[in-house]
């Protein structure tokens, strides 16, 4: 009955949460917490830290200070990766150089890339999706040994926007680096509305001077954007959110593009002639507040999203059509989601389609591949990214969130294993 399904989307702000910090907006009531800065700084010790209004921000606000030290262009990052960040290379004057991912794996394929390109190459971002990508220290020893035979750095740069909290070997994600980005939307383990960081662990560029350019985000904005979450937060609340669902299902059976591409983050892949203005802003002092209590229980959340990750994989594991890019059910993931990738796209289309009918919220996508989208192909390292399109074509992400107890994770379970075996 759809009465009982229950969204998969959880807000680690409550509803109430979000109505003070509008009415703090709307009343321009000032923040005075300093709390979350702090703690950050305890996560990244002996770092620098930024606070800008969108992690895509933090990245070009690096890239852009970056850009006066050097005349090296090429920039290596994932093909498998939110396309805004293509475009915050793009916007800044340095030319993406797109790599693929390894075989059913969230690691990079960085095999003889960083070698052949090193005369050009200024930096090289490792994306840590959904936890650590192992391969960085490998990789951070390939830049080592590179940087120590020339005058000019090699950069290397951790995209945690999804992974913070993760750690290996005793480093967290961000730490490894030259430099890291965190960020905070909606959909992330912390959230402020939006929000994000640039963590400085090399201390020698000029970041200060290029943070002048950045505004102040205007109250107006904020507020804007705190009732478009509320909205988002009434509709996928337990009361409304089976109705809703029934809209989500009747958009895409017609196609109704204009609410999925708002709904959906993969939806739409564009680049502009410019960087638009609202990603060169500081973040909100408020936004800063909404940290606070999250912060502190970040550890707490990781290890609840770990447990659930593990239900899924111990139950899932002996059935053949599926992979796993994720099997350490420890500190080094943090698992917004639970990911599994279908063997082929026509068990995709099958759970999918099944799902729908049977009233089931699980997300169908996670990043795009951007290597083969036309604005980006002529970036392409790996012509094919046969790894990154077999996985963008055939992942699914399982809630593991605190909304979904496990009463509800095993009905997620169960209706795989009986579509699979239909």
């Amino acid at each position: 009955m759809f009465l009982n399904s229950k969204s998969r989307f959880y807000f680690n702000i409550s509803i109430t949460q979000n109505i003070k910090f509008c009415f703090k907006k709307i009343f321009n009531v000032s923040s005075k917490n300093q709390y979350s800065s702090n703690f950050i700084s305890d996560l990244y010790k002996g770092s620098d830290i930024y606070h800008l209004e969108h992690g895509r921000s933090a990245f070009y606000l690096f890239l852009t200070t970056l850009k006066k030290k050097t005349n090296k262009r090429k920039i290596i990052i994932n093909s498998f990766t939110l396309f805004e960040m293509i475009n915050m290379i793009i916007y800044s004057d340095f030319e993406p150089l797109l790599v693929d991912l390894k075989s059913n794996s969230f690691e990079t394929n960085l095999e003889n890339i960083i070698e052949k390109n090193k005369d050009d190459l200024a930096a090289v971002v490792i994306t840590h999706l959904n936890g650590f990508n192992e391969n960085i220290f490998q990789v951070k020893e390939n830049i080592d040994r590179l940087n120590n035979n020339r005058t000019e750095k090699i950069f290397l740069i951790e995209d945690c926007a999804v992974s913070l909290g993760a750690k290996k070997k005793s480093f967290y994600a961000g730490k490894i680096g030259d430099y890291a980005i965190l960020s905070f939307n909606i959909m992330k383990n912390i959230t402020t509305l939006t929000g994000g960081v640039l963590i400085d662990n090399y201390k020698k560029l000029d970041i200060n001077t290029n943070l002048k350019s950045f505004n102040n985000k205007k109250n107006i904005s904020s507020i804007k954007q705190s009732c478009f979450v509320f909205l988002l937060q009434i509709l996928n609340s337990k009361i409304f959110f089976p109705f809703f669902f029934q809209f989500i299902k009747f958009s895409y059976r017609i196609n109704l593009n204009f609410f999925l591409k708002k709904y959906r983050t993969d939806f739409k892949v564009f680049t502009k002639k410019q960087i638009p203005e609202d990603y060169l802003e500081k973040m909100d002092p408020l936004k800063k507040e909404l940290l606070t209590n999250q912060l502190k229980k970040i550890h707490e959340d990781q290890n609840l999203r770990i447990k659930k990750a593990k239900i899924y994989y111990d139950k899932l594991k002996k059935l053949e059509c599926f992979f796993f890019p994720q099997t350490n059910f420890d500190e080094s993931n943090i698992f917004i989601d639970f990911p599994i990738i279908c063997k082929n796209d026509e068990l995709k289309k099958k759970i999918w389609k099944k799902s729908l009918k049977k009233n089931i919220d699980i997300k169908n996508y996670y990043y795009t591949n951007c290597g083969t989208e036309k604005i980006f192909k002529k970036y392409g390292g790996n012509e094919e990214f046969l790894n990154s399109k077999n996985i963008e074509k055939n992942i699914f992400m399982l809630p593991v969130n605190k909304n979904f107890n496990q009463k509800d994770i095993e009905k997620v379970i169960q209706f795989l294993i009986d579509t699979v075996n239909a």
